[in-house]
């Protein structure tokens, strides 16, 4: 199913704002800072996360920029989203946003514009953005990699058949995407992001996927999935406190095209 052109977001759903915050790793601010580097941006006053979740990517922009709105059109995410001096949280959509024109100096997208309809996503953050404003969309991917555990190939396929992605939007910074309508790239980048997991926090993580959120939307019980995971996971973790869980991080940088 689609809503408004776009796969529907299994992270709307109820109670998976508090097992996204429970169980993802913070990457934020390490990987904004790269794609502020990009922009060549030292100075942000007033910025806008989108797709904001639990406030973790939020939490990170408010480091660089003196305000923050933050937006998400999940009740259940902006609920256990932390409050604090410099942000305000707001119920709304990527595709209509209710803010003035040129009101923001950037626009930061974590792991949220493959579930958006993006060429009215593109059209609204050029109406919403100033001439010399910027957006930066960043994305942590899991790659199925443990470090130093060969084993682990195999159970990533074998989680992959019986948990499978759900359809999702082709997204702009993918290589086979082009660059949206009214606006330039100015760079991106990929790059290896190590991560120590006990076997508890990678099995909070991996539910927090929407491989582990669809199937429970769909009926399949949560605690279900939960006793898979831990059972075909216990041989990768014996003998070690910790595994080091291999990500992939990528950030691309955009800016508006000259108005006309």
């Amino acid at each position: 199913m689609t809503t408004a052109g776009r796969p529907d977001n299994p992270f709307a759903a109820s109670e998976v704002g508090r097992l996204y915050q429970r169980g993802r790793p913070y990457h934020h601010l390490r990987t904004l800072a790269r794609a502020l580097a990009l922009l060549e941006v030292t100075d942000v006053d007033c910025a806008l996360d989108l797709a904001c979740g639990t406030g973790m990517s939020a939490t990170a922009l408010r480091e660089r920029a003196r305000f923050v709105i933050a937006a998400d059109r999940s009740p259940e995410m902006l609920a256990v989203a932390p409050r604090a001096s410099g942000i305000a949280y707001v119920r709304s959509e990527a595709e209509r946003l209710p803010f003035p024109d040129a009101t923001f100096a950037g626009i930061t997208v974590s792991s949220g514009v493959h579930w958006f309809d993006q060429d009215r996503f593109f059209a609204e953050a050029k109406r919403i953005l100033r001439d010399d404003g910027w957006i930066a969309l960043y994305d942590h991917y899991f790659i199925g990699e443990m470090v130093d555990v060969p084993e682990f190939t195999t159970w990533a396929s074998l989680a992959l058949k019986r948990y499978p992605l759900p359809p999702r939007t082709l997204q702009v910074g993918d290589p086979r995407a082009g660059v949206p309508m009214d606006f330039e790239k100015v760079g991106d980048e990929f790059y290896g992001d190590d991560i120590e997991m006990t076997q508890t926090e990678f099995v909070d993580y991996q539910l927090t996927l929407s491989t582990c959120v669809v199937p429970v939307e769909n009926g399949t019980p949560r605690e279900e999935i939960r006793q898979w995971l831990t059972t075909s996971t216990a041989d990768l973790f014996a003998g070690a406190p910790t595994r080091t869980v291999r990500f992939l991080g990528s950030v691309t940088c955009l800016r508006p095209s000259a108005r006309t």
